[in-house]
């Protein structure tokens, strides 16, 4: 059985020291903090009672909850970077850190290590899940982020536990108690999730705008040229032929044929880059049908 992530744990490995604001070199970072995009979209935004509440009681007692600091540089952060200055990225506490910032607070700040930006962003989504406030949506989101991420940089494609050996979706499977196949499906949600732009994925995720799970996995399949903002445009993508899942074993060269038709008669209408690279990827599958 897989071992229950222990946070408590994985955060002393990680942390470097403790700062409080009591030592001069604390208000020195705290003037340097960054806010990274990549790690503040990973955060499911709170509701206004919600957020009014965290704020009331701040204002109320004080910042109890130190914000985590991941002390960096920024060729970390940015391979490209041509300077690779010290930088103070924040990793939790972005609630707190603005109604601080909004009311002039002090807070405590813990300074963390972490190899690479994949790395931190990881024990973001670990925190996320260790919540009990998620919904199902949110929940499935941040397994799949996990899933996907551990797939495209694992070394191996297997990992060894009690003599056994199993393949990513396994190893994560167990670890949040679920079906094998349940995190593959996640995987394609997140993928999908990953195709809106910020705006739209977290109204879906917040449950505030209804899109059918399939849709979205259907999605993840699709080519985009650019973040789907709207309703219209998603149902306008996952209508199309070559953005439909369908697996291998379904497949016929006959609906190939039928699909790639009906492809060429939106590529002549939109003249559209995305219809295009769904057509090349419908005439690419025929592949699998042709014989020597």
């Amino acid at each position: 059985m897989a071992k229950k992530i222990d946070f408590k744990a994985q955060m002393k490995s990680n942390v470097t020291k403790t700062v409080t604001s009591g030592l001069i070199s604390n208000e020195n970072i705290k003037q340097r903090i960054t806010i990274l995009d990549e790690l503040k979209d990973l955060i499911q935004p709170l509701q206004t009672e919600e957020l009014e509440g965290l704020e009331a009681n701040i204002l109320a007692n004080g910042c109890k909850d130190s914000l985590v600091i991941w002390q960096t540089t920024e060729q970390k952060v940015n391979p490209n970077s041509e300077t690779d200055q010290e930088l103070f990225v924040l990793v939790d506490g972005h609630n707190r850190y603005l109604i601080c910032q909004k009311h002039n607070l002090p807070f405590n700040i813990v300074l963390m290590f972490f190899e690479t930006i994949l790395e931190a962003r990881n024990y973001m989504l670990d925190l996320q899940m260790g919540r009990r406030n998620l919904s199902p949506t949110q929940m499935a989101y941040y397994r799949g982020l996990r899933y996907n991420a551990e797939k495209l940089t694992s070394k191996e494609s297997n990992f060894s536990t009690e003599g056994m050996e199993l393949k990513t979706s396994e190893k994560i499977a167990q670890q949040f108690k679920v079906d094998e196949k349940t995190i593959r499906r996640d995987g394609d949600f997140a993928s999908g999730l990953e195709k809106l732009d910020i705006d739209l994925r977290k109204q879906v995720l917040s449950g505030e705008v209804k899109v059918p799970k399939k849709v979205i996995q259907q999605l993840s399949k699709a080519v985009v040229e650019q973040p789907i903002s709207s309703i219209a445009a998603l149902d306008s993508v996952v209508s199309q032929p070559a953005s439909l899942s369908t697996s291998s074993s379904e497949a016929t060269p006959d609906k190939v044929f039928k699909d790639i038709n009906a492809m060429l008669k939106t590529v002549q209408a939109s003249k559209s880059k995305t219809h295009f690279d769904q057509l090349k990827q419908l005439v690419n599958s025929l592949e699998g049908f042709m014989i020597d």
